[in-house]
């Protein structure tokens, strides 16, 4: 890594680290502290029904807080939220994701494999591992019979393999990783460009939170690694097709952004390109000033409160050019 480099990450690192801060302090602020919902954080204020993957994202974001900006802000909150999913869980994975599982199964077991990566950089403890393990055999076993690699939302094929590829290659489970790869041959291609222009926009759906077209090249980039092939071809096929900042969405178009940001982020620090970081750069600057205006934590798209999902995204788009993870 060059000096420059280091210095513009290193004082990157600083500025994300007080950011995260304030976004888990807005989270903080719902999440329930008795009775029954003890430990879920709703998804917006003022609501009152449980939210299961979105106190996951408050894990998540809760524990980068602290490790990035070096706070202990969060211990309790983090250990509350991992009671309820601890005494949710019957309720909310199923034994298989089949057709018979929620829509919204796939994505849970995603955000079990993100939450836990995140409190395991924290703690270092090996608690984590009972929850991770069975999500990601279920999306293993989930991806291996998937037709539809098109979904979107709580769907996105390229969501659910990104997490299950950063956590098999962070615990070093090689049939996680063998079926992250499989599904990787026959889904994408490093021959082809990401085409942004063309993704779907939908408005008549109740969520579009995902931009699949990064979600596929973070899955793409999570499963093959930190490799110069990898690096070349981001140089070479996909610096050229990234948006030059944000991009106007019918729906929930902070969180899309922050998708194509996070996408931005970490190809930046494998490929060194600086087209990915000054894309990077140009959403993170919006995205920062659209959540000062909700109290440090962003609503799905202007005119909309803080929530739980935006600041979830909101959060992986800081973390994406954090190293020294």
């Amino acid at each position: 890594m060059s000096i420059r480099r280091d210095e513009l990450l290193e004082k990157y690192r600083g500025t994300a680290g007080q950011c995260l801060l304030a976004a888990g302090k807005s989270l903080a602020s719902r999440q329930f502290t008795r009775g029954p919902l003890r430990g879920s954080v709703a998804r917006w204020q003022g609501e009152e029904t449980e939210d299961f993957h979105g106190t996951l994202a408050s894990i998540w974001l809760w524990s980068r807080a602290q490790l990035v900006s070096g706070e202990a802000a969060f211990g309790p909150n983090i250990a509350s939220s991992w009671g309820y999913v601890e005494a949710s869980w019957e309720r909310f994975i199923p034994p298989s994701l089949s057709d018979r599982a929620s829509e919204e199964a796939v994505f849970d077991c995603a955000m079990i494999l993100r939450a836990c990566l995140a409190t395991h950089s924290l703690t270092r403890s090996g608690d984590w591992r009972r929850y991770g393990d069975r999500a990601g055999r279920l999306l293993a076993a989930y991806l291996g019979d998937l037709d539809d690699k098109n979904a979107r939302a709580f769907s996105d094929p390229g969501f659910a393999v990104w997490q299950l590829a950063d956590y098999a290659r962070a615990t070093g489970e090689r049939g996680l990783l063998s079926a992250v790869a499989r599904f990787v041959d026959r889904t994408w291609s490093t021959k082809l460009s990401p085409d942004f222009a063309a993704e779907p926009q939908l408005s008549d759906e109740l969520f579009d939170f995902t931009s699949t077209v990064a979600t596929g090249i973070i899955a793409l980039m999570a499963a093959e690694g930190e490799t110069p092939f990898i690096g070349s071809w981001l140089r070479e096929r996909v610096a050229a097709h990234f948006p030059q900042g944000f991009l106007p969405r019918p729906q929930d178009e902070n969180c899309w952004n922050a998708c194509v940001a996070v996408a931005a982020g970490r190809a930046y620090v494998i490929s060194h390109d600086e087209r990915f970081y000054s894309c990077h750069n140009e959403i993170i600057e919006e995205l920062v000033r659209r959540a000062q205006l909700t109290g440090g934590s962003p609503g799905r798209a202007l005119g909309f409160g803080a929530e739980t999902m935006a600041t979830f995204f909101y959060g992986l788009a800081l973390d994406a050019l954090v190293v020294g993870r």
